[in-house]
């Protein structure tokens, strides 16, 4: 699946969450929830490596939860670059591959 084709189905599930939510999408909306989503991928990582007294029942159940807050991390990343009018494609070109040596 490409860049796109993920922002795209990012999109309709987002479409769906504020129509069951009464959510409101604002340029603003969407960062703080990015950053609601990045508190949680850093929970989940702190549990996974026992560095919270809240601990997983199992490795494979720390996994899923910090795979799962990774996704989201990814996913509102997608939106708030579309709300933004970003070209995330281009702007990981521009920023990081510059580095790569042809």
């Amino acid at each position: 699946m490409t860049i796109q084709e993920l922002t795209e189905k990012s999109d309709l599930v987002a479409q769906e969450y504020s129509t069951k939510f009464g959510i409101e999408y604002t340029d603003d909306w969407f960062l703080l929830k990015l950053q609601e989503e990045l508190g949680e991928l850093t929970r989940a990582h702190l549990m996974l490596s026992d560095r919270t007294r809240r601990k997983v029942s199992s490795e494979q159940e720390g996994k899923y939860a910090l795979a799962e807050e990774i996704a989201d991390v990814f996913a509102y990343t997608l939106l708030f670059a579309k709300r933004m009018n970003i070209d995330i494609e281009d702007a990981i070109t521009k920023k990081w591959f510059v580095f790569l040596k042809s």
